[in-house]
């Protein structure tokens, strides 16, 4: 078996005479590959993670509460069924228009 460095001395002269058969046209070409080739690869460096912002809570926000003194909402589930039935009517009612 030949040793590691024979091998790639080989391996470097078979590619050296193939590109001595290479129209002198198409050199640019395999520059540009063996350029971009000897660049490294983007995803081989790690990237730092972007630093997520803090949520505050919803409770913490000012729409939590907003209608605490409304007397029209005693119960606020059935409120929210009502206004969902209500917007599915209105919708069902503009298809039927068209």
């Amino acid at each position: 078996m030949k040793p590691a460095k024979a091998r790639e001395a080989a391996e470097f002269d078979k590619i050296l005479e193939a590109l001595k058969r290479v129209p002198r046209p198409r050199l640019r070409l395999i520059r540009e590959v063996v350029q971009a080739l000897a660049q490294p690869i983007a995803e081989s460096i790690p990237k730092a993670k972007p630093v997520r912002k803090q949520r505050k809570s919803l409770l913490d926000t000012p729409f939590c509460g907003m209608w605490t003194d409304r007397t029209d909402i005693t119960d606020s589930q059935s409120f929210a069924r009502t206004l969902r039935r209500q917007l599915e009517t209105r919708s069902d009612r503009r298809e039927h228009l068209r």
